[in-house]
């Protein structure tokens, strides 16, 4: 299996650059992007064609009226726009279970994106390499949903995995610190960003408290939840996720580092049952005036955040310290 191990660019730049890779892995990784990129561009179902047809048919000509203006002509349908596919991540992993060679995991934003179609040249290229590639491609949703029900195949890739590739518009990963900074100085200086955003939450979150207004004290302690899950994937990842959904950050969290879930279990049957309250924090307190939080839950979940914090401040400083 291994240790987990993430990227030493991690920290330098959002779109990562496979430096140190063995040859055959890095060949592979470029034709699998290069493969990509070429079958998911977007071609028109219907071409004018481009020889005479000898058809003289010709079309009606429309007559307008006064003021009258003819619309541009939309785009076919397929050619999507303003959402083309697009890889996620690229991971390499180790499992012997499955396979004895290359073993690539690749994530794309959309499901249509995991056709065979889309992967055929891929393939096709990818066994002529001298070393055999075990390819699995699957799409961002299907990731999600995969986690949260503790797959185990995806929990090994993520949390045994090496990223590999990882796209630019990750709004988490992209760090504005100068180039001159080492790995371990940009992960410093990251983890301070959040720590401010955490403290500015949990300063909001006890001025409610302070004036009884639970409903908005709970918005804030979820806030400041999920600024600390967006730390430590960040941190021990180098890289995030643009979700705000609470309990997927959990479990992407927890697949790397299992001592997270150990400031939930402060009881043996309602401690799920108070997060799923926490998760809907945010929703109900900006939607549904009638969402409801009481000072017991409050209290309870803030002995939960606290030791939430005092785990992720450990992990955080230890994988800073292995960067150096």
């Amino acid at each position: 299996m291994g240790e987990t191990m993430a990227h030493p660019r991690a920290f330098i730049k959002a779109s990562i650059r496979p430096d140190n890779l063995d040859p055959e892995l890095a060949r592979a990784l470029k034709i699998i992007r290069a493969g990509f990129n070429e079958a998911s561009t977007a071609v028109p179902r219907r071409a004018p064609p481009t020889h005479p047809t000898g058809d003289k048919f010709k079309p009606p000509v429309k007559v307008l009226r006064a003021g009258q203006t003819l619309k541009p002509r939309k785009a076919p349908w397929n050619l999507n726009r303003n959402n083309p596919g697009r890889i996620l991540r690229i991971y390499s992993f180790d499992d012997g279970q499955i396979f004895l060679g290359l073993q690539i995991f690749v994530e794309v934003n959309q499901k249509k994106m995991t056709r065979p179609k889309f992967w055929a040249a891929v393939r096709q290229q990818l066994d002529a390499l001298a070393a055999p590639v075990y390819l699995r491609v699957d799409h961002a949703r299907g990731v999600g949903g995969a986690v949260r029900n503790r797959a185990p195949f995806y929990l090994h890739v993520l949390s045994r995995g090496r990223l590999l590739y990882e796209d630019g518009s990750n709004i988490w990963a992209c760090d504005p610190a100068p180039e001159g900074l080492a790995p371990a100085a940009r992960a410093q200086r990251q983890q301070d960003k959040f720590q401010a955003e955490i403290a500015a939450f949990m300063a909001q979150q006890r001025q409610f408290f302070r004036q009884k207004n639970y409903r908005r004290a709970g918005a804030q302690l979820r806030n400041s939840i999920e600024a600390a899950y967006h730390m430590i994937l960040t941190t021990l990842h180098g890289h995030s996720y643009p979700e705000t959904d609470i309990a997927f950050l959990r479990a992407r969290a927890e697949a790397l580092a299992p001592d997270l879930r150990q400031p939930w279990f402060h009881g043996p049957e309602d401690y799920e049952a108070e997060f799923d309250r926490l998760r809907h924090a945010h929703g109900g307190t900006h939607r549904f005036r009638q969402y409801k939080m009481s000072e017991a839950e409050i209290k309870t979940l803030t002995t939960c955040q606290k030791r939430l914090f005092k785990v992720a401040d450990k992990l955080c400083q230890k994988k800073i310290e292995g960067l150096r």
